[in-house]
């Protein structure tokens, strides 16, 4: 089996990872959270891991989610970067991909904007709005979606 198919599966298994504890962490991180906002305790069974977090106050937490989205989105926008420069030959989906983030966190910024002046809060439709496009910028939607591509992008260019 060749370079690439190895290549692609590595990237696979490192987005399935990547993935899964980002998942795992801002699950239990939220049930920090909603401990801590109605004063109870969760009966379920809980990762000793996470309560290294149970010492913050709810206001710690509520805004650190903030910046933790913004280590995620690093995360994978680092992951979709190299995946789209070993597995392509096209250079130009680099690019591409640096683009799409950047429309991406300037629509969720702008919506959070809107959100926040213009609405007196970062709730309703401008809430949803902005976690659908971090859910977006936190996949291997891009990534899946240039690679798909590239075959038709080299034929227009060659057009």
């Amino acid at each position: 089996m060749n370079k690439k198919f190895w290549r692609l599966i590595f990237f696979i298994v490192l987005f399935g990872t990547l993935g899964y504890f980002r998942e795992f962490f801002f699950v239990y991180l939220n049930v920090i959270i909603y401990e801590k906002y109605y004063r109870s305790v969760s009966e379920a069974p809980f990762p000793e891991i996470m309560n290294v977090f149970r010492k913050f106050s709810y206001e710690t937490l509520y805004y650190s989610k903030y910046v933790f989205t913004i280590l995620w989105v690093s995360v994978f926008f680092l992951d979709n970067f190299f995946a789209v420069k070993k597995l392509s030959s096209n250079s130009s989906l680099s690019k591409i991909l640096i683009y799409a983030y950047a429309i991406l966190l300037l629509l969720t910024a702008m919506s959070m904007t809107y959100g926040y002046f213009l609405n007196n809060g970062i709730i309703d439709d401008e809430y949803t709005l902005s976690r659908w496009l971090m859910g977006i910028a936190q996949s291997p939607i891009i990534c899946l979606l240039l690679l798909a591509s590239e075959k038709l992008y080299s034929k227009t260019i060659s057009s």
